[in-house]
């Protein structure tokens, strides 16, 4: 994957997005081409046929769907409208959910539970303890998570419910890269499609797909959420060229399988060859590997040889020396490698 200019050098390299490294299937590029006879017309603002296909895929009724022009726009607007004044959130996690929260719920106090570099930074033992005693109007996880990449188990995840229903909490999962985990199985939609709960569930195709140019992501959760989370929406918020795409990708199980399966190959060649090379390897479930360097200028030495990594110190929780990068093909992780050799 070739980047631009950024910062001043040429980017050969970037593997601080975290997109499909098959790229786009052939199917999304054909709807993409397909909606050009389409430019001069409105886009549906019902989202009629898109929310039909997630609906099927997902067996659930279309009213418990949200589409929206990516997980950057729904994320503000589902704060927005839940309003709350208390939120828990881990850390580190992305950053975009404490932005939201202080830009859609300013009064909103932010309650950090900290994840810790010795367990590699997985969810605290004491989270349902912490949920009950703090009694959040909101909890916001993802899963997997980011920048370490770990999965929560569907038993975890059933505990967490648990506790949030038992403190009036409503529970914000982000998914956005659980499809590249091969995770789907453990997905909070199955619990949602099955039983009434407080909670929502974000997903997007941008990392899926390999589409960050499309903008196109959807919210699952009960009816009544869903029509309040619409109205905060503006009219004709997606294109005819995110409604085609998404369309079109629900016939990719195939490529999905294919994605999952060459993602877990390469972040095992990756993981280990970064552990050969000194670095503190975070176990990963995703598309994407959480390092630790004890050379502080990784990234700018990387990015003058046209190589862009995650620099992590932004996050909450981590300090200067921590990397992302995410897992790419074969071809472009064994330069990412050669690169850092060299480095050394």
């Amino acid at each position: 994957m070739h980047g631009g200019n950024i910062y001043g050098n040429e980017i050969e390299y970037d593997f601080s997005v975290n997109l499909n490294p098959l790229g786009p299937p052939k199917s999304v590029r054909d709807a993409l081409a397909a909606a050009l006879n389409h430019v001069e017309e409105y886009p549906d603002p019902e989202y009629r046929e898109l929310r039909r296909g997630l609906a099927n895929y997902w067996q659930l009724a279309e009213e418990q769907l949200v589409p929206g022009n990516g997980a950057s726009e729904l994320i503000p607007v589902i704060i927005r409208t839940l309003s709350p004044k208390n939120c828990m959130v881990t850390a580190p996690c992305y950053s975009g959910y404490e932005t939201a929260l202080n830009a859609a719920a300013p009064s909103c106090r932010i309650h950090r539970i900290p994840l810790r570099a010795e367990d590699d930074f997985t969810l605290p033992e004491n989270i349902c303890q912490e949920i009950s005693r703090v009694k959040p109007n909101l909890l916001i996880l993802t899963n997997p998570n980011n920048p370490n990449g770990k999965r929560i188990s569907a038993n975890r995840l059933r505990e967490i419910v648990d506790a949030c229903r038992t403190a009036g909490t409503v529970l914000l999962v982000d998914e956005c890269f659980l499809a590249l985990s091969g995770g789907d199985e453990d997905s909070l939609i199955h619990c949602i499609r099955s039983e009434a709960l407080p909670a929502v569930v974000l997903r997007a195709f941008t990392k899926t797909f390999a589409i960050p140019g499309v903008r196109l992501g959807y919210a699952v959760c009960s009816a009544p959420t869903a029509e309040r989370i619409r109205r905060e929406l503006p009219e004709w918020n997606l294109s005819v060229f995110a409604q085609y795409t998404g369309t079109a990708a629900g016939g990719t199980s195939g490529y999905l399988a294919a994605s999952v399966e060459v993602i877990a190959r390469e972040r095992e060649f990756l993981s280990e060859e970064l552990e050969k090379l000194g670095f503190r390897v975070f176990p990963s479930d995703a598309n994407y590997i959480l390092f630790q360097s004890r050379d502080r200028e990784l990234h700018q030495k990387l990015l003058d040889k046209g190589i862009l990594i995650r620099d992590c110190r932004d996050y909450h929780g981590l300090t200067a020396g921590f990397y992302r990068t995410a897992v790419r093909t074969h071809r472009e992780n064994t330069a990412l490698l050669q690169c850092l050799r060299n480095i050394k």
